[in-house]
């Protein structure tokens, strides 16, 4: 039953995605000014905080390769290479997702990731979800061709990639935006 209604919050959380404003980075330039008080009164520990900031945001430089080999890694192999991201837990403190705006394919992407989808517990990454911009389904289809190869398989607005025991899938079924689904397994 907690899977199924991990599963379902999962799914709502993807779709709602979507639909996500950006109060985050309106948020960030408080963050930035309340670290530059920080650093007036403690220069030491300020000066510490806006280099932890740099590298934070080094370590999100990310392509769409690095991100397909972390699904299947641990919650902790993820943040050390994406940063903390917005975190979503269940009541007893398991990690279920972790969202992100990020650099792939030409474009700032929504990507969120599920993990303890199918074995609670695991604190794996079973899957990413990359909601991508308007662009032709065809220009992204050529762009995953180079990265991955040929499709394994295509299916009406679906294209279906295999690369190192992952799957992705990248279809556009409503008309209304593209997305990259990347999960274990082929």
């Amino acid at each position: 039953m907690k899977l199924r209604y991990s599963l379902m919050v999962s799914l709502c959380l993807l779709a709602l995605t979507g639909c996500q404003s950006s109060p985050q980075e309106t948020s960030a330039p408080s963050s930035v000014v309340s670290e530059a008080t920080a650093a007036q009164t403690d220069s030491g520990a300020g000066a510490e905080s806006a280099q932890n900031e740099q590298e934070s945001d080094s370590e999100t430089a990310v392509d769409l390769k690095r991100l397909t080999d972390l699904v299947g890694k641990t919650d902790s192999e993820v943040t050390a290479v994406l940063g903390q991201g917005e975190e979503m837990k269940n009541g007893e403190g398991l990690i279920l997702e972790r969202s992100y705006t990020l650099p792939l394919l030409g474009e700032d992407a929504s990507v969120s990731l599920s993990f303890n989808l199918y074995q609670e517990g695991a604190d794996l990454l079973e899957q990413a979800t990359v909601n991508l911009g308007q662009s032709s389904l065809d220009d992204y289809a050529r762009s995953l061709t180079q990265l991955f190869g040929e499709p394994a398989e295509t299916y009406e607005d679906s294209y279906f990639f295999v690369s190192d025991g992952k799957t992705l899938v990248l279809a556009d079924p409503y008309g209304d935006g593209a997305y990259i689904e990347i999960s274990m397994g082929e």
